[in-house]
């Protein structure tokens, strides 16, 4: 198969061998020879709102007066952009198909017409653009490849970053929050005056921040409920600006709710057998204003554990390093220590232990 150098773009042409003509003011090259006339060659979806999505349509007739086999149709410039294959001469299922960028294997028959359908998503844009151009490259078994091109201006008066704000592992009581920054981009000047309560308990807040040397900027604050469903948690803001016509800001906030007093990891284990006598264990207090004061250790000692170590970083957080003084026994040993905490939610938290048997060392 040969895959020729197309006549439209300088940029196409680099990623191929071979020489291009240079490209007119707008974009796209005229090519006499080209097996495809493009209606139009420079598709232009003018004006869209950063979040929406546009659509417009090419018509491509085979002018070579025999069967064209099309070979591929993309890739596309972005994962922003999708197409649709319109057959309007053909039924069934060979009448309309989705493209991928890949393999298409098309015979378009003398004179037939295909609707290439392109649509642009300017909501899978992670970075502010507020212009965005691009091209199609139309590969062909037998002839030269072509290119059609398109653009859009996107207006996007703002960037909000991080779209996604991870908190990761908190506590159920805990009143985690998160951050985001509303940076302006396309618009000068806005406000974006939040301080509200969502139904599910949430607590939404905005603030106008200084930031040397940059533009208008306001940062949102993201606050957990009074109590969090334990589990995994995704929440999708959309907050609107006084911008007329302007997009939502949309952040999602997840992460794990835990239980408040926890302990990892889940289970202690144990090998004296196998000079692995020593293991360890970090306790912690996720509740708002929660310390361990009333953590009790006794049991351990009571079960043949020594503490030989304990590390604290803030009044809510201990680490333990345990050894067991025991002998390894002919069976594996399952117990559990049971530690009272002083903490009305969780009054015990129960540590699964494992001490593994005597057998001969390797």
């Amino acid at each position: 198969m040969r895959f020729l150098p197309c006549h439209a773009t300088l940029a196409f042409a680099a990623l191929l061998t071979g020489a291009c003509t240079k490209p007119e003011a707008n974009g796209f090259q005229a090519d006499a020879e080209a097996p495809l006339s493009a209606e139009p060659a420079y598709l232009d979806l003018g004006a869209v709102n950063f979040g929406n999505r546009v659509s417009g349509t090419y018509r491509l007739q085979n002018t070579t007066g025999a069967v064209l086999p099309i070979v591929r149709i993309g890739p596309f410039s972005c994962q922003c952009a999708s197409a649709e294959l319109i057959l309007p001469g053909r039924n069934g299922d060979q009448a309309k198909r989705r493209l991928d960028g890949g393999r298409v294997n098309l015979e378009l028959q003398p004179d037939e017409v295909m609707e290439l359908i392109f649509t642009l998503d300017t909501a899978r844009y992670r970075q502010p653009a507020s212009r965005k151009i691009g091209s199609i490259p139309i590969v062909f078994r037998d002839h030269p490849g072509m290119v059609i091109e398109w653009a859009a201006d996107i207006f996007t008066p703002f960037a909000v970053e991080p779209w996604l704000v991870d908190l990761k592992d908190v506590g159920v009581r805990q009143g985690a929050s998160g951050t985001s920054l509303v940076v302006a981009h396309d618009s000068i000047n806005f406000n974006v005056d939040i301080d509200q309560v969502e139904e599910d308990g949430w607590h939404v807040k905005s603030r106008k921040v200084e930031v040397a040397n940059s533009r208008l900027t306001f940062e949102l604050t993201f606050t957990a409920p009074e109590v969090l469903p334990e589990g995994p948690f995704s929440r999708v803001f959309r907050l609107a600006t006084d911008l007329p016509d302007a997009p939502m800001i949309k952040v999602t906030v997840q992460g794990i709710a835990q239980p408040d007093l926890s302990f990892s990891p889940s289970r202690l284990v144990f090998d004296p057998a196998r000079n692995r006598a020593d293991a360890q264990i970090v306790i912690v207090h996720r509740a708002a204003g929660a310390d361990l004061q009333g953590l009790q250790l006794d049991a351990w000692k009571a079960a043949g554990f020594s503490i030989i170590q304990e590390e604290t970083s803030g009044p809510a957080t201990l680490g333990l390093v345990l050894r067991y003084t025991g002998e390894a026994q002919s069976t594996m040993q399952n117990l559990t220590i049971s530690m009272p905490t002083g903490d009305e939610e969780t009054p015990v938290l129960e540590v699964p232990v494992t001490i593994m048997p005597q057998r001969e060392k390797p």
